[in-house]
């Protein structure tokens, strides 16, 4: 008895951790930051969730490198987890699709 009441224990643990688990996943996917306007990174959130956006991101500081700007993550964002940005960052993101543009 002792046996079968530790396996329903153990089992009800479980799947009450897989549930927390998948939740945190689930949200782990939903953009917090660009959320509204038009900008490219708005609307790949809004397409692709965050994996689309950071890919969006990425191909935006590789334009704007190449028309002579360079950007880095850390320059706006202060983890990688939860994409905290830094009290500037509107304005770099700003510089950074303009520079992506070929504006200076």
């Amino acid at each position: 008895m002792v046996r079968t009441l530790r396996g329903i224990i153990f089992a009800g643990c479980l799947g009450g951790a897989l549930m927390l688990a998948g939740r945190t996943f689930a949200a782990a996917g939903d953009c917090t930051i660009a959320t509204k306007g038009d900008s490219p990174v708005a609307k790949a959130c809004k397409e692709g969730g965050i994996k689309a956006a950071k890919a969006e991101m990425k191909k935006l500081a590789k334009a704007a490198k190449a028309n002579g700007v360079k950007f880095d993550c850390d320059d706006c964002h202060t983890d990688d987890t939860k994409y905290d940005l830094t009290d500037d960052a509107k304005d770099k993101f700003k510089k950074m699709v303009a520079a992506a543009e070929g504006k200076k």
